[in-house]
């Protein structure tokens, strides 16, 4: 049986060194789990930031009450170097989480990868901005299931008057759909979805499985989704997370809860 190695509490507020990820877990060997950790990458400057966490050559990642503000990039899971291991073991398994103000990869997760996401909240992505930005993002024949997740914005549209952002966005979607899908990619209506639209997506053989998720602007986009909950049910489960998580008055200015009642309203 593997030996689990275990990160509880304590704040990251930068990689060891610049240009590195906050935390990388390599291989399926040695499954890691994080809890009650922050990762606070918001003075971090973004030349020196890569992933806030990774995983790679089939890692087995449990995150539990984990808490990533800002951060370029949030959660990488599979990076294309070691496909074959993360078919066959990649795992990430993300409970009671929180990701406020990344750019993207909250999570992305590709090359076959396979992650879960339970009672986590994604908000504000496309915050912390570099060159597009995306919520969670599933491609490359990897899945994303999301059950009692919410995701959401603060701004009543995509990127509100930051027209530099928003075309910066747009020009990099459309050349990754381009390099993703030809040409043929300029005529699909996928193509030129805002950054701050996409909340849980697949693409290129990916794909998600979302119920019981909540969105406070309806357009954001939730792939698979069914079954939305209201704001009430949705604030319910904040309440749940707040339990799990350290307290981030000290981060926020106030718990969890409230911080939803007002940056989502």
């Amino acid at each position: 049986m593997s030996i689990i190695n275990r990160i509880t509490g304590g704040v990251c507020t930068g990689p060891a060194k610049p240009g590195e990820d906050g935390l990388t877990v390599y291989g399926p060997h040695q499954p890691t789990e994080i809890r009650q950790r922050v990762y606070d990458f918001r003075l971090c400057p973004k030349v020196d930031q890569d992933e806030v966490l990774s995983g790679v050559d089939g890692a087995d990642v449990r995150l539990s009450g984990v808490v990533i503000l800002g951060g370029i990039k949030a959660i990488l899971a599979g990076n294309g170097d070691h496909p074959g291991n993360d078919v066959r073991y990649a795992r990430w398994e993300l409970e009671d989480c929180v990701i406020i103000g990344s750019g993207r990869r909250c999570p992305e997760a590709q090359d076959g990868t396979t992650v879960t996401m339970r009672r986590c909240w994604v908000h504000d992505f496309g915050q912390a901005f570099d060159v597009r930005a995306f919520g969670a993002w599933a491609h490359r024949g990897a899945r994303i299931i999301a059950e009692d997740c919410l995701f959401t914005q603060s701004q009543l549209w995509p990127w509100g008057l930051d027209l530099f952002s928003a075309m910066t966005d747009m020009g990099n979607h459309i050349g990754q759909a381009v390099n993703d899908h030809g040409l043929a990619a300029l005529l699909r209506s996928r193509t030129y979805l805002p950054g701050p639209c996409r909340g849980l997506t697949a693409d290129t053989g990916g794909l998600t499985l979302a119920t019981r998720c909540y969105r406070n602007r309806r357009w954001i986009r939730i792939d698979g989704c069914s079954d939305y909950i209201d704001r009430s049910a949705a604030r319910k489960i904040v309440v749940q997370i707040q339990g799990a998580c350290p307290d981030m008055r000290p981060y926020l200015g106030q718990g969890m809860t409230g911080f939803f009642d007002i940056s989502t309203a």
